[in-house]
């Protein structure tokens, strides 16, 4: 009997089903009021070649992402990026990332293209700077020429949810 009974009871916890609990963290880099739709304008504020780059541009952003990855769309020209954002939001107004572009070119020289941005959410707005680097360097990978733009951008959302 008692060995009946400790078959019965093995059958019982073997066959079993529970579920599995999983957890994790997650981190904010990326202030969730940053993501949706939204018109943007930027003006050239400072250059030390104006011919090189646009005065004002504007146009359609929508942002979206996770963790730590920022997913910027124009749906305008069709350009996409993805951006990992390296500085968490410490007041989770403020979005700030860098990103480089290296263009190696067929006669060993090559040209670096940096941007480094810096937003403040207000509501439904943010505005903020936008600097951009062109460095052009020979094979010798000695640095040539090197041409810088500082846009001031403004931002109006157009759809998503409201951070407030």
């Amino acid at each position: 009997m008692r060995k009946i009974l400790l078959v019965v009871l093995s059958f019982v916890f073997l066959c079993a089903h529970a579920q599995l609990l999983k957890g994790g963290v997650s981190e904010e880099y990326i202030p969730q009021g940053f993501f949706g739709s939204w018109g943007v304008i930027s003006k050239l504020d400072s250059s030390n070649n104006p011919t090189l780059f646009n005065y004002q541009s504007r146009d359609i952003w929508t942002l979206s992402g996770h963790d730590n990855i920022l997913i910027l769309q124009n749906l305008e020209s069709g350009a996409r990026s993805e951006i990992t954002v390296k500085d968490k939001s410490k007041d989770n107004r403020t979005l700030k990332f860098e990103r480089e572009k290296v263009v190696e070119n067929k006669d060993s020289t090559k040209i670096i293209y940096r941007e480094i941005v810096q937003f403040m959410l207000l509501g439904n707005n943010f505005s903020g700077t936008d600097k951009f680097i062109v460095e052009k360097y020979d094979e010798n990978n000695t640095l040539i020429k090197k041409d810088e733009a500082k846009y001031v951008v403004e931002g109006v959302k157009i759809s998503g949810k409201t951070p407030y």
